[in-house]
């Protein structure tokens, strides 16, 4: 090759070589590095798999990632899962299902939060009953009627009719005490025995350690606010806790025409006379 055209030819592979270098400082000059000391510039940390991720199922923030991922699905306007998008749906039986046959899941235990502030003492009130009193079962059997059914409720189930008393529990949160007030007000709260029963005795269970008695008793009504009390028992004594029984009633249920509500008139105020519960003796046909 003539000496000419090789000075030719390295002028040329010299452009070319500046060129490409050029290129790449220019491409060199947008990147971060970890050691860079631009001002103000932070150094790029190196990505440790381990502990940093931009997958939202790896707890990262999600930026970069595809929008369509298994698991997310976004409703279209119809309230739709588009098409292409994964649906979340359960399509096998869950435990509360009807049919599910699989595996029952067995329930954790809680400490729920007490009922009351303070439980109240214990009382045997089967103790208290005398064993030959007729509301107990397969006792004074009738064959035209079945055994003995009951309908109880705790005393604090009652409330006052009157709103200008005011009234509290004991401690169990189980019996009523009339705190302030008229101490004739009446308690009272929804009787439901079954459309044809025969209600044969009324319990009461209370608290009484004062100098009066309170009244207990059954009211049926009519729809035009007609009344008729068809038993009443009362508390008696200043022993505390104890229960009375009223006398047979026999009275058969008729929830088309009327309405049964149970009574309570404490005539005293503070803890020393509490509404404890009623219970219902009653027997099917």
């Amino acid at each position: 090759m003539k000496p000419r055209m090789k000075k030719v030819s390295w002028a040329i592979a010299l452009v070319m070589v500046a060129l490409l270098s050029l290129t790449a400082l220019t491409a060199a000059s947008d990147i971060i590095w970890p050691w860079s000391s631009e001002p103000g510039v932070e150094p790029q940390l190196l990505l440790d798999a381990g502990n940093k991720t931009n997958r939202l199922d790896e707890g990262g923030d999600g930026i970069g990632e595809l929008d369509t991922q298994a698991g997310i699905a976004e409703p279209s306007a119809t309230g739709d899962i588009i098409a292409g998008q994964a649906e979340l749906m359960v399509t096998e039986l869950q435990p509360d299902d009807i049919g599910y046959i699989g595996p029952v899941p067995e329930a954790m235990q809680i400490d729920a939060p007490p009922t009351g502030e303070d439980q109240a003492e214990t009382v045997d009130w089967e103790a208290l009953i005398p064993e030959g009193d007729p509301d107990q079962r397969s006792l004074n059997a009738d064959p035209n009627w079945s055994d003995f059914y009951y309908f109880h409720v705790a005393g604090s189930a009652l409330h006052p009719r009157d709103s200008s008393v005011n009234w509290t529990t004991d401690g169990s949160g189980g019996c009523a005490v009339l705190s302030s007030g008229d101490t004739s007000v009446v308690f009272n709260v929804h009787l439901d025995i079954p459309n044809g029963a025969r209600i044969d005795y009324l319990r009461l269970y209370y608290y009484d350690t004062s100098a009066n008695d309170s009244y207990s008793w059954i009211t049926r009504y009519n729809n035009t606010g007609s009344l008729t009390d068809l038993t009443t028992v009362k508390s008696t004594g200043t022993a505390g806790y104890g229960t009375t029984l009223s006398a047979l009633l026999g009275h058969i249920v008729d929830s088309t025409n009327f309405s049964y509500l149970l009574n309570w008139r404490p005539y005293q105020l503070g803890q020393t006379m509490r509404l404890c519960g009623f219970r219902v003796a009653y027997r099917l046909p």
